[in-house]
């Protein structure tokens, strides 16, 4: 297996591409980027420019990095001329297994036999997608979060079929990008984050659906509550100073939980009656009406490069 990384393959030129190849550029990869149009791609080098240009402007570049990162992009809409010379190779194509199946089964044939393969998938299993390919061992998923180059977080998991090297490699690459990452021990759908989120969300659709508060007021709660506290510890350190030690909190809180729980939502799709009332909500919060999606989401940027200036130093 590949050791020595130098030049990455980003195949998907959408968001997640995007933020791959910032971050990969940015911390001296040379990249070459895919994608079935010239004018995606076109596109996308011009996000990535602002991209570097933002890291840049908070501090997170060193100047002249960011004119250095951008000439070390190349952009192809041929496949196998992207994999061929990689050592590392990060797919973003859409999330279906039709589709991951077939850029892997042709990643599969012309990159080198020592290349990794990795899929930025949220959700899927890899241990699916390996099927196709004719070296499985060097397939893993490396999931990032939105946005790529600034959430420090990447999620590493392989498939049935997936060398133990590979997933310890990958896992060295992301702590050189300045990563996070973290393996999960076996395969689940949506791995660890997407499902806490998955869990959080749906309770919040129903508080609005269900009359309970507004959207507005939900994420407000959220914000000035838990979200105050979550940048620095999680629900097992969050219950463990909560109980003063993980022992109190099941035996002061298990009851209260269970009333919780017992009262909360079980469905498995959004029921269509709660749609249209949480997204009548959604439109009708003062931010929401107020800006575009652009501005809100250069203020979310800003917002965790603040953030990110924080130290976590206590564990």
């Amino acid at each position: 297996m590949q050791h020595n990384i130098k030049k990455v393959a980003c195949v998907g030129s959408g968001l997640i591409g995007q933020g791959w190849a910032t971050l990969f550029a940015a911390n001296g990869y040379g990249v070459i980027m895919q994608d079935l149009s010239e004018d995606r791609l076109q596109s996308a080098v011009e996000q990535i420019d602002l991209n570097l240009k933002f890291l840049k402007d908070h501090g997170r570049l060193q100047k002249g990095r960011a004119t250095e990162a951008s000439k070390r992009i190349r952009t192809t809409m041929d496949l196998a001329e992207a994999v061929k010379d990689a050592d590392y190779v990060q797919e973003s194509v859409p999330d279906d297994y039709a589709a991951k199946k077939s850029v892997f089964k042709e990643m599969d044939a012309a990159a080198a036999s020592d290349t990794i393969l990795a899929s930025s998938s949220s959700g899927l299993l890899m241990s699916e997608i390996q099927k196709v390919v004719t070296r499985p061992q060097r397939c893993v998923l490396v999931h990032p979060f939105l946005p790529v180059h600034l959430l420090p977080l990447v999620e590493i998991v392989g498939g049935k079929q997936t060398a133990p090297e590979t997933v310890e490699i990958t896992y060295n690459l992301m702590e050189k990008l300045g990563k996070s990452p973290v393996r999960l021990k076996k395969e689940v759908s949506g791995y660890i984050v997407n499902r806490l989120q998955a869990a959080v969300l749906r309770e919040a659709i129903d508080l609005v659906a269900t009359g309970v508060a507004s959207a507005e007021d939900v994420d407000r709660a959220f914000c000035t509550g838990m979200g105050m506290r979550d940048p620095f510890i999680g629900p097992f350190l969050r219950a463990h100073l909560a109980g003063d030690g993980i022992e109190g909190f099941v035996e002061y809180y298990s009851e209260s939980y269970r009333l919780r729980w017992e009262s909360m939502a079980a469905w498995k799709s959004i029921p269509p009656p709660m749609r249209d009332p949480f997204v009548k909500s959604v439109n009708e919060m003062a931010v929401v009406r107020k800006n575009s999606l652009k501005k809100i989401k250069n203020w979310r940027d800003k917002m965790l490069i603040e953030v990110l200036k924080l130290n976590r130093s206590c564990c």
